[in-house]
């Protein structure tokens, strides 16, 4: 049984059915967000819409405005600590990020995993060891978006992502000089 404070509250594969079958869908219904705390202290129920509004931007949505998605306050507290729901926002998202989303749906999604992961990696316990477990799954996903996503902005946000949780230093290098223009200067020329 897992501990509900360094996890979130998984579903049996019985109690509900994707809409679609996206992973992404699979993947949000695979948590009990009813019995999760949400970030502004109610229960996380109504995540999965404002998840869904996330995944769903399209270009409207301005360049640049990354973090004003209704998630404030709800993946996290207003303090930005970690809650279970922190680690089950990071493993929807890498769903998402699977499927097709608009560049600023994209952009967005990578924006919340990093600004989830970087008080995960600074703070440790459980619920942020759950956090970066789960963008570790995703790894392939942050360097297919380093090389090959649609903005700059989305691979400065992954590879911000990959220097908190790349284990394989080498590999984190060698990608950084072969992304070359990809990234910003700053992140090019970063010492790793």
């Amino acid at each position: 049984m897992t501990n509900p404070l360094s996890s979130p509250v998984e579903k049996s594969p019985a109690d509900d059915s994707p809409v679609d079958n996206s992973l992404f869908e699979i993947e949000l219904l695979k948590f009990d967000w009813e019995r999760m705390e949400c970030g502004c202290g109610e229960s996380a129920a109504h995540l999965p819409p404002r998840i869904r509004d996330l995944i769903t931007l399209d270009e409207a949505h301005g360049g640049g405005e990354a973090f004003l998605t209704a998630l404030h306050d709800h993946v996290m507290t207003p303090a930005d600590e970690l809650l279970p729901v922190s680690s089950a926002f990071v493993s929807v998202a890498f769903a998402a990020l699977t499927g097709p989303l608009s560049e600023p749906a994209r952009r967005e999604t990578l924006g919340w995993v990093l600004r989830i992961l970087g008080p995960a990696v600074d703070s440790g316990g459980p619920v942020a060891e759950a956090c970066v477990a789960a963008a570790r799954e995703g790894l392939w996903v942050l360097y297919s978006e380093v090389m090959q996503g649609a903005s700059a902005a989305g691979a400065a946000y992954a590879f911000e992502t990959l220097m908190l949780i790349e284990e394989d230093l080498d590999r984190l290098r060698a990608v950084q000089a072969a992304a070359g223009d990809r990234l910003p200067g700053d992140l090019a020329s970063e010492e790793i």
